[in-house]
């Protein structure tokens, strides 16, 4: 599978996840990680660049999505040991 293809499917991953106690996270983090290493291998197509675009798209909703579910989980956690 193309490095760009897997940004897009780790993106979908890290949305769908988040529902699963914020677990996408991972997934989030990892398409961060190939999509910077991507900038730098020169990939110029124009199906590539679609796919780039949309899985970044995709990612950084997956890690907003998560984080949420984090800090709510959080937040859960400190209230109820608090009162």
């Amino acid at each position: 599978m193309k490095q760009h293809t897997k940004v897009v499917w780790l993106g979908y991953a890290s949305v769908f996840l988040s529902i699963v106690w914020g677990v996408g996270i991972i997934a989030a983090i990892w398409a961060r990680h190939l999509d910077r290493h991507l900038e730098f291998a020169g990939e110029q197509s124009v199906h590539a660049m679609r796919d780039l675009k949309g899985g970044r798209f995709l990612y950084r909703l997956g890690f907003v999505l998560n984080l949420i579910v984090l800090l709510m989980i959080l937040w859960i956690f400190i209230s109820t040991w608090v009162f």
